[in-house]
């Protein structure tokens, strides 16, 4: 029986669409080669951890060739590790070397196509090495990063471009180049790239969804009152334990409790008790002060409160007006309606991401600062996550009292049920590709607060889904008032102190993109020509065009007009949604059934149909079991790349590449 052939195509889109799911497909050969790997959890390697358990689900087999991480293989698929040396302005990665046995594993392994994730420096190297040995083995890589742009952030923007150039000779090399999303496919065509194609993320709906909530974190955060069904005796034992526990019998208590419960006690010095293995679902809340100093090589936290500076011109930046007037209100359907928080419970501002200060969580903190304090009094900013910035960070909370907690690194059952317990995602980061956490945020029923940027806009539909601020909007009206008497920031796009009803008009813009939350939530009475686009549940984004890099630094940049005007902005979008329970829980509704639509079998079949595709233009035949073995067998014995004289070269580079970075880092 012959196999099915996969119909050549110019767009992998295509065949997505019409490529059914139970056809018999050829089992492939993928090699992988990454800069990065678990252990080490980021959004690239999550995705990659999920492209391999599919590669597994569907029968494929799959090769790894990355970072030594002690690894052997992940998801059954061998996992080829080579050493590095950790990048001095980023520990957290490293700068990995390409090793002879790398084409000898390529050479037996016979991979029908080889994937190269971010390539960069392992990449660089080993491109031209596979199209030497492997030169009839097709090629595709993924952009998951925007590296370029953090040369700008870290203060090295004189290396931006020579970094694009870089990246896109790398990438265009492969014969297919994916990417999480549209705008950033928009991005890399404006950079000369080609054959870009979309690679999108999927989202666990029976992990992240709204039923995770779970109201003992939400006490424990301090944001709702302790349930009635906590507060009563449910049983004659319990009673008696919470009467011991009033004695001073507090271990007595907790210890008979978790007999009656069949869990375990897990006390404050790290002791378990004995009533069995420690139940995994129990969420502690870690204390919130400060963390131990660590070396951190983020961008610096060169941070003061802007409370001093002049505040924004009267009636500038306005709160939208109500989303939902009262009569439409209660026109919504019931199925549709979600029900509000209590009255007497907090609002939770949920961060999940990596903490570090590229991340752009000043904005974020000096927004809740912002908030008047009656509102503030009512919201509670919770931050998810670990990073270089989180000793920083919590001190910083502390020292402007705000109502912070840091849970540090969660995941699977935890993290979703601190999704589901949030109220609020504000997510201030510019410089993801796809944003995996907005998307969980979504499914969880969590309105996104966010920048009009690449990744988040191509998620949040503002006004439906969540409220997004562009900044340029903004920061075109920074000359007004408080920028009158300061000199000019080169970078931003448009800022002309000498251009007074530029400015103006600048801010208006900004009032009515965020009015436009009103006007998007309500449904249109006729499907008019003007209202389908702002109505369409599939429209994302802001119609404007997202700033660029340059723009978000001189925006983003603290202790200064632009940014005083970016926070009090975003702390009002905060505010509306932290006022308007109503509005909040029907974004919220609106945000699962967009976040419901996105499965992951479909994002990891993507590159799966891309594979298909290369190999079908280059005219590969796929080998037997038997012919494959046998073939392995002859590379075995006619290895590539061994003898004294390869190890001797490799222990030069090493030794080269050593004496290169001490001249420049050491020498002084």
């Amino acid at each position: 029986m012959s196999q099915p052939q996969v119909t050549p195509t110019t767009m992998v889109e295509d065949i997505v669409r019409t490529y059914p799911r139970d056809l018999k497909r050829p089992k492939l050969r993928v090699a992988i080669v990454t800069e990065n790997f678990l252990p080490k959890v980021d959004g690239v390697t999550r995705t990659l951890a999920r492209l391999l358990e599919h590669l597994n689900n569907e029968g494929h087999e799959a090769m790894v060739l990355g970072p030594e991480t002690g690894m052997r293989q992940y998801a059954g698929h061998p996992v080829v590790g080579t050493f590095g040396v950790p990048l001095i302005i980023y520990p957290g990665l490293k700068l990995n070397f390409m090793r002879p046995r790398f084409v000898r594993r390529l050479q037996q392994f016979k991979p029908d196509v080889i994937h190269f994730v971010d390539p960069i420096w392992l990449g660089a190297q080993m491109l031209p090495a596979v199209q030497k040995w492997l030169p009839e083995v097709p090629c595709v890589s993924s952009y998951h990063t925007n590296l370029p742009t953090y040369a700008t952030l870290f203060g090295m923007p004189w290396l931006e471009k020579t970094m694009w150039n870089l990246t896109r000779n790398l990438h265009d090399r492969c014969e297919i180049i994916f990417c999480p999303s549209e705008s950033t496919r928009r991005m890399l065509r404006e950079k000369g790239f080609s054959n870009v194609e979309i690679w999108s993320r999927g989202v666990d709906t029976e992990l992240f969804n709204p039923q995770a909530r779970d109201e003992n974190l939400r006490e424990s955060w301090g944001c709702t009152p302790k349930p009635a069904n906590l507060r009563l005796p449910l049983s004659p034992s319990v009673a008696a334990a919470d009467a011991a526990a009033k004695f001073g019998s507090d271990h007595a208590a907790l210890s008979h409790l978790a007999g009656k419960l069949g869990v375990a006690i897990v006390h404050p010095n790290g002791k378990r008790g004995s009533a069995g293995s420690e139940d995994e679902s129990f969420i502690r809340t870690p204390p919130t002060a400060a963390t131990s100093p660590e070396v951190s090589f983020s961008p610096p936290p060169a941070y003061d409160s802007l409370s001093g500076l002049p505040d924004l011109p009267s009636s500038a930046f306005l709160l939208p007006p109500p989303a939902l007037p009262a009569a439409i209100a209660n026109s919504i359907p019931a199925n549709l309606r979600v029900e509000p928080e209590s009255v007497d419970s907090k609002t939770v501002v949920l961060y999940v991401g990596r903490i570090s200060w590229e991340k752009n969580l000043r904005l974020l903190i000096e927004a809740f600062k912002l908030l008047p304090t009656s509102v503030r009094s009512k919201a509670k900013l919770v931050f998810v996550g670990d990073g270089p910035a989180r000793g920083d960070l919590t001190r910083l909370c502390n020292k402007l009292e705000l109502d912070a907690s840091f849970m540090g690194h969660q995941k699977g059952s935890r993290l979703a049920a601190m999704y589901a317990s949030a109220s609020i995602f504000a997510f201030p980061s510019f410089t993801e590709t796809f944003g995996q956490v907005v998307l969980e945020a979504l499914a969880s029923g969590l309105p996104v607060v966010g920048l009009h940027a690449e990744g988040t806009s191509d998620l949040v539909s503002h006004g439906r889904t969540g409220l997004l601020l562009d900044v340029n909007a903004v920061a075109k009206g920074s000359t007004v008032g408080a920028a009158d008497s300061r000199p000019a920031t080169p970078g931003a796009r448009g800022l002309n102190r000498n251009d007074r009803s530029a400015s103006a008009i600048a801010i208006n813009e900004f009032a009515n993109a965020a009015s436009n939350a009103a006007f998007s939530l309500r449904p249109p009475t006729s499907p008019t020509k003007s209202t389908t686009s702002s109505t369409n549940p599939d429209t994302v984004g802001l119609a404007s065009r997202i700033p660029a890099t340059l723009d978000f630094k001189a925006s983003m940049t603290p202790n200064t007009p632009w940014f005083h005007q970016c926070a009090k902005s975003y702390s009002m979008l905060l505010e509306r949604l932290i006022l308007d329970r109503q509005t909040r829980a029907l974004m919220g509704q609106r945000a699962v059934l967009h976040a419901s639509r996105k499965t992951w079998w479909d994002a990891m079949d993507a590159p799966v149909r891309g594979y298909e595709h290369v190999i079908t233009q280059s005219g590969l035949q796929n080998l037997s079991d038997d012919e494959l073995e046998a073939w392995r067998n002859r590379q075995r014995k006619n290895a590539p790349l061994t003898g004294p004289r390869i190890k001797l070269v490799v222990a030069l580079y090493v030794m080269l590449f050593a004496w290169l970075l001490w001249l420049r880092f050491f020498s002084k």
